[in-house]
This record gives structure tokens, sequence and C-alpha cells, in this order.
């Protein structure tokens, strides 16, 4: 296994930095950053710390730096720009590194130790259950996925768990809606389908008869009470909605170390309230129990219980965290949600260090909205379009795809290659964009043999 210093890239960072540091004439504290992407270079440094030191601004610092500075073997030159000092590799040196750590580190390159004997727990994909996964699950389940992985082969010890959405107030609409409206045959056919059906019809109701939302609320307590009837239902929905997300994983490939869902933490809510109030760290205000995070910066309290005793969403994250922390001494804890959560990890992670969890890292790695083209895939179900229609969709389409290119094959390598190769483009389309912004999906450009595209990878790679 290389070691990271050793990579070719890594030599020309610090090849950049010595160079720097000859130009200074002293050994100076510097940094390199990636530039953005329309910026026409490879590696940067930033000026701000020196023009601090030198009573001069970052872009004299800059202009200064790469009028004297005698780039090495891996760098084919420097350029100011603004308050950077921008660097672009020598190609064909590069390469040639490049090829060599490749032929050296072989099955194991891009591997290093940088996280041997540290665990991180990530939390990805979390679907709700009682409904089938959407599309909007797909980038918590890639992206979880790949940093799972990535954290495996930098030495660390991942912990990978799908943290259902299998508590909480839904169930409570749903077990109203069961209670009044359940088609028998229809549940017996397809359960999940029945019960998507069941929560869409409440809804409808509910904005015709608000009232609906009070008798919802009165089968949520009784479930979180222990009630017989609404456990025994509840029960049965989790089991359905588990055989229901094992076909997507299965087809993505993609397993989890646990899979603990928000019902596992029900017994452990109390013990944080309780601490919460003990510390002084929680308050009461109008009868519920909140944390105030002003002091943070953050204005909206987080509510750790309401005025009718019911807990929330925060309650069980909390709870969630204390337990991972207890259980894996994690470094760091990653939650793979979108970026609509943002105000709910700011407040998670604060009330966290408010309860004397300060020492782990908590990342909250957002990322933007999928969004499919107009057309079947958009509409064939409605308004939700489901997960397990999308990577159908891609493997389809790739095998038309294999039987234009490839009609000799044998039918089941053919149907096996499909497989491979469409979900291969839904993985690389997530991976290679943006995480923060929105995608959206170009049948086409994911599929083509050429280009920025899987199939072009993998052909490759199989070449």
């Amino acid at each position: 296994m290389l070691k990271v210093e050793g990579y070719t890239f890594d030599r020309a960072k610090r090849e950049a930095v010595e160079a720097v540091q000859a130009a200074l004439g002293e050994p100076a504290e510097l940094t390199t950053a990636l530039p953005p992407a329309e910026v026409d270079a490879d590696l940067a440094i930033p000026c701000f710390p020196l023009a601090a030191q030198r009573r001069k601004s970052p872009p004299e610092i800059a202009g200064e730096l790469a009028r004297s500075v005698r780039p090495g073997p891996l760098l084919a030159g420097a350029q100011a720009a603004g308050g950077y000092l921008n660097f672009t590799l020598a190609r064909p040196a590069f390469a040639a590194g490049v090829m060599a750590d490749l032929i050296r580190g072989g099955d194991r390159y891009g591997t290093s130790e940088v996280g041997a004997g540290r665990t991180v727990v990530i939390d990805y994909s979390a679907p709700n259950v009682a409904r089938q996964m959407s599309v909007g699950h797909l980038r918590s389940t890639i992206i979880g996925a790949a940093l799972v992985n990535l954290h495996r082969h930098t030495g660390y010890r991942p912990v990978g768990d799908n943290h259902l959405g299998d508590w909480g107030t839904q169930f409570g609409t749903l077990l109203y809606a069961y209670a009044h409206w359940l088609d028998r045959e229809a549940y017996e056919r397809d359960p999940i389908a029945e019960l998507l059906r069941l929560y869409v019809m409440f809804d409808e109701e509910a904005r015709k008869d608000p009232a609906l939302r009070e008798r919802a609320r009165e089968w949520s307590l009784k479930l979180e009470r222990g009630d017989p009837e609404a456990r025994t239902l509840w029960q049965e929905f989790v089991r359905h909605s588990l055989v229901e997300f094992q076909k997507t994983y299965d087809l993505l490939e993609v397993r989890f170390d646990h899979t603990l869902g928000e019902s596992f933490y029900e017994d452990k809510m109390e013990e944080v309230i309780s601490q919460a109030r003990q510390n002084g760290v929680a308050t009461t205000d109008g009868g519920a129990v909140i944390i105030r995070l002003d002091d943070a910066g953050i204005t909206t309290p987080l509510i750790l219980q309401r005025s009718d005793g019911a807990t929330l969403y925060a309650t069980r994250d909390l709870a969630t965290a204390v337990y991972r922390i207890r259980t894996f001494r994690p470094a760091k804890i990653l939650y793979v949600v979108g970026s609509d959560q943002r105000l709910h990890f700011r407040q998670l992670f604060e009330a966290l260090k408010k309860l004397g969890h300060g020492d782990v890292g908590y990342v909250h790695v957002d990322f933007g909205l999928v969004r499919l083209p107009e057309g079947r895939m958009s509409t064939r179900r409605g308004r939700v379009v489901f997960l397990q229609e999308v990577l159908e969709e891609a493997i389809d389409r790739a095998r038309a795809l294999v039987d234009e290119k490839n009609p000799e094959l044998p039918e089941a390598e053919r149907r096996e290659v499909a497989r491979i190769v469409g979900v291969g483009a839904i993985k690389y389309a997530d991976l290679s964009q943006n995480r923060v912004k929105n995608i959206v999906f170009d049948w086409d450009r994911m599929l083509a043999l050429d280009g920025d595209s899987a199939p072009y990878l993998q052909y490759t790679y199989v070449r």
C-alpha cells in the first residue's frame, strides 16, 4: 500500500509548498487548495495568511510569488489570481507518476491508513416505512454507500446505519386511514401500494376536514403508549416495507451494518430529555421541553417534547446520536441527508455539544434534489416517482443498447450486462456531479458509450 504522501498528486502539492517557501526564504506555514472548476489551474496556495504577516495585500503577495517562484518537476508554472497563487501540473511528468503509482499500488491504489483505529458512523438511505422508496432516496443511498467504501479504504472502521423512518406522527395518519378506508383485497395483493393509497387519501380528506388530523394524532399517541392494536399493525407495516426495500437495495448492491429505525430509540428518549433538564440544558416553555440555541446563533429552539407529551424527530435523533456514541465510540458521525434539513442538523449538533458530546465530529453531508425529464418517467404513477422504476428504466434502456451492439450474446449474459450498465449509469450520474446541486437525469448522456459516462468507464476498464 502506498502511503498518502507517496502519491504523485501529494508530491505535487508538496513541491508547490516548497517552491513558495524557497521564494520566501523561510519555512512559512502554507496550505494548498483545489481551484474552482472554472479556473484553469490544478493547485492553489492562498496568500491571505502571508499578507497579514508581511503587511501587503494578498494579490500583491501572489503577484510577487508568481514572478519569483521556481516550480519543481511536477509543476509547469505558477500564476497569480487575486489572493491565490495558482499552479498548473506538468502533464507528461504527472501522468507518468500516476501510472507508476497505479502499477505499484495495484488493487490497493488509492487506499491509505489515515483513519486507522478510528470508527465512523454513516447514516444513509433512511426511507420512510409503509411507502415505496422514491427517487428522492437515490442520492442518500448512493452517496452514503460511496462514503462507506471510501472510509473503509482509508483505514476507518465504517458503520453503515439505515436509520429507517419507522416511527412518528405519520403512523397516526396511516393507522387512522387503515381503520377507515382499507381495501382488504388490494392490501393482500400489494400491501405497500395500498398503504401509499391510504396515505394520499388521508391527505386529501384532511384538506376537506382538518379535524381528521386530530384523530390521527390520537392514533399516534396510542402507538407511542403501546396500544396492542396499533403496535400489531405498525409491526406489520414495517415487515412489508423491509421486504420491498430489499428489492431496491439488491439491485443497487447496497448493504448496511445495521438497520436501526427510529423506533429502536423509543425507550431511550426519556433519558435524553431527563438529562437535558437536569443539566439545565433544556427548559419548559408553554408545557413543551425545549433547548434554546441562541448562543450558537440559532434563534429557533430545538423541541424535545411537545406539551401533550409526544416526542419529535429531533428527540429521536438526539437519542440516536447518544446511543451511537456510547456503542460505537466514533471519531465522527456522518448524516447523508438532503439540504432541506440544514437547520435541523445545526440544531442537533449544537444540542449534542451542550449535552457534553462535543468531542465527536458531526457532519451533515447534504445534497441537492434529483429531477427527472418530463415524460413517461415523471408521470407513470402520478406525482411520486419510485426508485425501483428509475432503476428498471435504466436497465431497460441499457438492455436496448446491449441488444443493438451485441445481439450474439446469450440471453442471460445480455440481461446481466444490462443490469450492470444500467445501475452503474445511475450511480455514476449521481456521483460524478456536484453533490450540493440538483441533478437532472439525461438518459442519453448517462448511457453514452463515449465521453463522461459510466458505460464508457466500464468499457475502458474491461479492455
